[in-house]
């Protein structure tokens, strides 16, 4: 049978651990099965089934349950493990939010879940919350081996061990280090988050020197929230992120499979033992109960592990649950507590807060070569791949922005000129299926009910906020995300070089068009989260104020529907404008040539669901009154979201001025700061020749008189021609400095805000 022994500190055992593994798959091999696994007569077997970043998706817990059971049948229940790799609750639909996640503690507790390590989105209410409600809800111990607070103590289990049929089996787990950037710092304060693999391979250590007064484990099993950046790829792709690498090649040998969560990608490797000549299985199962990750390790009579099987298994279909499985006790009390969560909620959420007349979502992703492009509008659709794809921008993200700016202004006890949102923040889309916005629709996209902001920053500190969205650790180490995307209201454009140096990209910041000079204060609105550094945009810390507006996000985005559209009855129209476009070959506050400049915009597409693709990119410049065409380009089909534009500036153009890039037809448009200098150099005055000369005086063929006065006569001709041009060139230039007078003070006018 199956015991759990729940607290690591209370744990012995009196079993070494034998372990070695020589198993002939491929080193690099992807394990592509997505069939589950069915025992091997006449062996001993140990069944495992993890799953990861479930995220209250109670929605699904009724087949996800039956999955689960139906990955145990003919191993039995007590040869096998469920385990929860981190992220079980949180960013979770409006049924389980609602409540707190408590249904789905609830349901996964009654589907047997055996150990639960600690995900970053267990600390999104706070330490006291994950160490206390969370833990306290949870049947299973709560695990994180490299989490320690302020006296040096492990708030949460290091490890659990568990006996199956006479085998100890260790479960070790770690979360990810980046948790604090990626929790409001202040919800863990005095806790460090140290190297997941180092805690791992200290525990295995510990668990294998047999002294069992410190806990025994005959198989080691290591559960990290964290790991690859990408799905359905080869070992050696993946391990270009030096994070998942870690994991993988450096966790102690002596570990028999490693489980990964976090990145919500889905891969199975048989990943080489460090040291030895086998492998070992390395998985992950997706998320929103999507998927299982199944492990089957081999074990011969001396508790040594001979062989591995491993699958990522899609959830079952509601109509495809076998009905042994349906009418299981287990199964039929989730689906009981995931009635009485729906219940609850549409009572709560049904409420119509607003209407909109098409999809308002999150970035995608697109299967290559599906997307299909109306000829007159432009409008796209496509086969989306990745549902919410954080590096690009949506016309979602940058829609909760704009909402935070008027909610709080119309609150009146603080003003906001700008928003930013976090794209992990936006957890789910506004889609158009019948044309209402309900209080639940609304409340889901923004879940985790963090308090609203106004944070009071500078140019620069902005600027420096935007430089951060290419991400970097606090120890300068780079995320498994790399590059996030912050949501920004209507009135906030920059343009920016990708190919410059990190931390140099940003070439401009536009408020409602205007550039924005250096030193300029903003009352800046967004999330508590972010404005603690959340996220890794630590250049927020660097502030003159912050203060609460007393309203939490999840309220206010519904509340804004009301004000806007529920109240005056006016529908939500998709906005396909772009905020920020990168503009290669043009930079900010330098000479811009007058012939001959090249420039690359790129970027300039949205990729939320039927977002439009652009057809066209036209430079102009807004000098003094006129704005004279610069070039323009016309995008080509074949190569979307770019285009390359040979600039051209007016002659007679000097001083400051502003070159404005417009998209049509979304009618995005971005400025960037520019000096010109192309004077035109004065046309010289001819000089004029009489239509009828007099006769040329005849001289004497000899004497003084006639050459001298010759030469008087030449003279009093270059004295008269002189004086001309001298009174012309004085005109001239007193024009031009009249002209430039003008551009200086029409051109400075307009930097003001």
């Amino acid at each position: 049978m199956k015991k759990s022994i729940v607290r690591a500190c209370a744990i012995s055992a009196s079993a070494a651990v034998a372990l070695a593994l020589a198993l002939p798959a491929a080193a690099s091999a992807s394990v592509d099965t997505p069939e589950l696994i069915t025992p091997t007569a006449g062996t001993t077997q140990l069944n495992l089934i993890g799953f990861n970043d479930f995220h209250g998706r109670i929605l699904d817990a009724e087949r996800f349950a039956a999955t689960v059971l139906q990955a145990q049948q003919g191993f039995g229940e007590d040869n096998s493990l469920v385990l929860s790799n981190g992220d079980a609750v949180s960013a979770s639909v409006f049924e389980s939010a609602i409540q707190k996640d408590a249904p789905t503690i609830d349901a996964l507790n009654a589907l047997g879940v055996d150990s639960f390590t600690v995900g970053n989105h267990e600390f999104d209410h706070g330490y006291d919350d994950a160490i206390g409600r969370i833990q306290n809800a949870t049947n299973g111990p709560d695990l994180a081996a490299n989490v320690t607070d302020s006296t040096g103590a492990h708030p949460f289990d290091e490890y659990a061990i568990f006996d199956v049929n006479g085998t100890t089996v260790a479960v070790i787990g770690a979360v990810t280090q980046e948790t604090p950037a990626l929790s409001s710092p202040d919800s863990v304060a005095g806790l460090t988050f140290g190297d997941p693999v180092e805690a791992v391979n200290r525990v295995a250590a510990q668990l294998t020197d047999g002294d069992a007064s410190n806990g025994e484990a005959d198989v080691l099993i290591a559960s990290y929230h964290e790991g690859g950046p990408q799905s359905d790829v080869p070992l050696d792709e993946n391990e270009k992120s030096a994070v998942f690498a870690h994991i993988v090649n450096d966790t102690d040998a002596s570990v028999a499979a490693i489980y990964t969560a976090h990145t919500h990608q889905t891969y199975a490797y048989d990943a080489p033992i460090p040291g030895q000549s086998g492998t070992r299985p390395v998985v992950q199962a997706g998320s929103y109960a999507g998927y299982i990750g199944q492990v089957v390790l081999t074990l011969d009579a001396d508790k040594k592990v001979t062989a591995s099987s491993s699958s990522v298994v899609p959830t079952l279909a509601a109509d495809a649950i076998p009905d042994d499985l349906k009418s299981d006790p287990r199964v039929q009390q989730v689906a009981q507590i995931v009635a009485d969560a729906v219940a609850k909620a549409d009572v709560l959420g049904n409420e119509v807060v607003g209407t909109q007349t098409g999809d308002i979502t999150r970035a995608k992703q697109y299967e290559p070569g599906s997307i299909t492009v109306d000829p007159a509008t432009g409008v796209t659709s496509g086969t989306v791949s990745v549902p919410d794809d954080r590096a690009n921008a949506s016309n979602l993200s940058d829609l909760v922005a704009q909402s935070m700016v008027e909610v709080i202004n119309a609150r009146g006890n603080v003003r906001a000129d700008i928003a930013l949102m976090n794209p992990g923040g936006v957890r789910a889309d506004l889609i158009n299926d019948d044309g209402k916005i309900t209080y639940k629709e609304a409340a889901t996209v923004v879940p985790f009910a963090n308090d609203l902001n106004v944070v009071t920053i500078t140019t620069e500190t902005l600027k420096a906020t935007l430089e951060q969205q290419w991400q970097r650790n606090v120890d300068g180490s780079i995320p498994s995300r790399p590059y996030l995307q912050l949501g920004l209201s209507d009135n906030l454009t920059y343009t920016y070089d990708s190919s410059r140096p990190e931390g140099d990209r940003i070439t401009g910041i536009s408020l409602y068009g205007v550039p924005l000079p250096p030193g300029d204060k903003l009352n800046v609105a967004m999330s508590s989260f972010l404005a603690a550094g959340g996220d890794n945009f630590r250049a927020l810390l660097d502030n003159e104020g912050n203060q609460s507006v007393g309203i939490i996000d999840t309220d206010a985005f519904p509340a804004w529907f009301r004000m806007v559209s529920g109240d005056t009855g006016a529908p939500i129209v998709p906005d396909n404008r772009r905020n920020g476009i990168e503009v290669q070959g043009l930079v900010s506050n330098q000479l811009l040539p007058c012939t001959g400049q090249s420039i690359t915009v790129s970027g300039f597409d949205l990729a939320s669901l039927g977002y439009v693709q652009n057809q066209s990119v036209t430079a102009t410049l807004r000098y003094g009154v006129g704005f004279p065409e610069l070039g323009t380009a016309v995008v080509d089909p074949a190569t979307p979201n770019t285009a390359v534009l040979s600039l051209t500036a007016p002659a007679g153009a000097v001083g400051d001025a502003q070159v404005e890039i417009s998209v049509e037809p979304s009618g995005s448009h971005v400025t960037i700061p520019v000096t010109v200098d192309c004077a035109v150099a004065p046309t010289p005055v001819p000089t004029a020749v009489p239509s009828n000369p007099a006769p040329k005086p005849t001289l004497a063929a000899t004497g003084s008189d006639g050459s001298q006065a010759l030469t008087i006569g030449i003279i009093a001709v270059v004295v008269i021609v002189a004086g001309g041009a001298a009174l012309i060139i004085a005109r001239l230039r007193r024009a031009r400095r009249e002209a430039d007078g003008a551009s200086v003070d029409s051109s400075g006018s307009s930097t003001d805000i």
